[in-house]
């Protein structure tokens, strides 16, 4: 090559290298124009959050199924342990929640669900007890009981929480609602509603607060959970506590949840607390950030309201469903699912008294009589402070208590798993989306009989149920209230990151996990029914 050739060589080079650079510079300039808020738009220009929907999934559920439900050979008869049938029956269970939002059972309906002392809690119990008789069992027993003295049920009513508008914060700025707001038991907030400026503490550890002042303020808490929000109570509370007694005149606990949900969640904070919805947080502590890039932060101010009640007084029933045993009618199996719900509670529990119900349908019309007692029981529920539905079935049924040989508790049991997804809404927050198989379920079994745990891995084997790996002696929820039987309790329980959300929609709810469940507990209570009560009880 000669030298001029070289030399025009080397200027191409040099110039594409230039163009290069100078295209990566523009398009990096140009991304970050897109990421970065305008000044001049109303809220710094963050993209503003969606305002909430209820009834609506807050994950992508798409066009891929659920892997099927295994039915094996010899049970192709058994019909109403379908997913079909089940999910007929969830259909059916949630429309009672929707009815109590769309009649506002609770003030305004920002709050609804099948409320133990409601209506709404009084019809679904009553229709599992119509399902029951339906199924041809001739012992149904609709059994009343009373809130216990003392007791007193907090709820909301009605409520606001307006994040306070000002110039200084992009031009056009007015005050904007958080929708996904949602006051905590037992906060009260003055008649006149309480405005205040607005500091965040993140995490709120001893370290992070050493710094900050929070007296006279809203302090803003982030709160990551672990799976679902019952994990974070022993860290949030007593976090949120610590902020009142610092001086803080509110906390709102930003909860890094799918979607933009309200969740119902946490108690007892030591003042006017609210939970606020991953999008709706996502869009607060970014304009706290843009406020303090442009030393307006103290300008930031909140505005909250909220009408409450207390009410004692009140009443439910659970419903019983009796099968004599054959041959051991006086050794009793309980089997429990809670009626009752936080917002459409498609998941809690919902999936649990579906299932509840086809097994009783499937005892009810089986050749052969179960040779133990079976006594479904269609509880009231335990979200109701003073209304517990299995400690009053132990307290008013003496003679099943007594003879009781296990209590199995059927608590949220078909959730689909979700996972972060690698796409982002138009604010910038994780999606999230539906997988093809159920969230992990705990496999409780309060007295670690092998036998018993022994039924979980033949279980997985056998119907493909996922049940995590490990043992368990977990028996929270409704299996509390059967402690004082002192026999084995089994606790089937997911631990989903929806639980006690408005976004435990029937959607996200695996039709073949249903069947799944409900084929291995009809599995596991035949061979329960037939096992030595010492294996149960050793």
């Amino acid at each position: 090559m000669t030298t001029k050739c070289k030399s025009a060589t080397a200027r191409m080079i040099r110039s594409t290298r230039v163009l290069l650079l100078l295209a990566c510079g523009l398009g990096a300039m140009a991304s970050s124009s897109a990421a970065q808020p305008s000044d001049d738009a109303p809220w710094f220009g963050v993209t503003m959050p969606p305002v909430f929907e209820p009834h609506v999934p807050p994950v992508i559920v798409g066009d891929r199924g659920v892997a099927p439900a295994v039915v094996p050979p010899g049970e192709e008869a058994f019909t109403a342990l379908t997913g079909d049938a089940l999910r007929a029956d969830l259909g059916a269970i949630v429309q009672f929640s929707r009815t109590s939002r769309a009649q506002r059972e609770l003030g305004s309906g920002q709050l609804w669900g099948r409320i133990t002392g409601f209506p709404s809690g009084h019809d679904t119990v009553s229709w599992a007890a119509r399902q029951f008789e339906d199924a041809g069992i001739d012992d149904v027993r609709r059994q009343p009981f009373y809130q216990t003295d003392g007791s007193e049920f907090w709820l909301p009513l009605s409520w606001e929480m307006r994040l306070v508008g000002d110039p200084v914060f992009g031009a056009g700025t007015q005050d904007l609602v958080l929708t996904t707001a949602m006051p905590l038991a037992p906060s009260e907030v003055p008649p006149e509603g309480l405005v205040a400026p607005l500091v965040h503490v993140g995490f709120g550890t001893a370290a992070e607060l050493a710094q900050i002042d929070v007296r006279g303020k809203v302090a803003v808490l982030h709160v990551t959970p672990q799976g679902h929000l019952v994990f974070e109570r022993g860290a949030a509370v007593p976090r949120a506590r610590a902020l009142f007694e610092r001086g803080a005149v509110g906390v709102i606990n930003v909860i890094d949840l799918p979607g933009n949900e309200r969740a119902r969640d946490f108690s007892n904070c030591g003042g006017p607390c609210f939970n606020l919805g991953g999008r709706d947080g996502r869009f607060l502590e970014t304009v706290m950030d843009r406020a303090a890039e442009a030393g307006a932060l103290d300008r930031m101010r909140i505005r909250m309201s909220l009408e409450t009640t207390r009410r004692s007084g009140l009443s439910a029933h659970n419903a019983i469903a009796v099968i004599p045993g054959s041959e051991r009618p006086d050794e009793t199996i309980i089997v429990n699912a809670h009626a009752d719900a936080w917002f459409d509670g498609a998941g809690d529990n919902g999936d649990g008294l579906a299932v509840l119900v086809g097994l009783a349908r499937h005892f009810a019309t089986e050749a052969d009589p179960p040779r133990r007692t079976l006594v479904f029981v269609a509880s009231a529920g335990h979200h109701s402070p003073g209304m517990n539905g299995p400690r009053n079935f132990v307290a008013m049924n003496p003679t099943f208590a007594e003879s009781a040989v296990l209590a199995l508790n059927i608590e949220h049991v078909a959730q689909r798993n979700l996972s972060p997804a690698r796409s982002v809404a138009d604010d910038g927050y994780r999606e999230f989306v539906a997988d093809a198989g159920e969230a992990p379920i705990v496999a409780g079994v309060s007295n670690e009989a092998p036998f018993l745990e022994n039924l979980f891995r033949r279980g997985v084997e056998r119907y493909g149920t996922n049940f995590v790996s490990g043992p368990s002696t977990m028996a929270s929820g409704e299996g509390g209230g059967y402690r004082s039987l002192e026999v084995a309790i089994v606790t089937t329980m997911q631990a989903p990151p929806l639980y006690h959300t408005s976004g435990e929609v029937p959607e996200v709810i695996s039709v073949p996990g249903l069947e799944r469940m409900a084929r291995f507990l009809a599995f596991f209570l035949k061979q329960v029914d037939v096992a030595p009560r010492e294996q149960l009880n050793p």
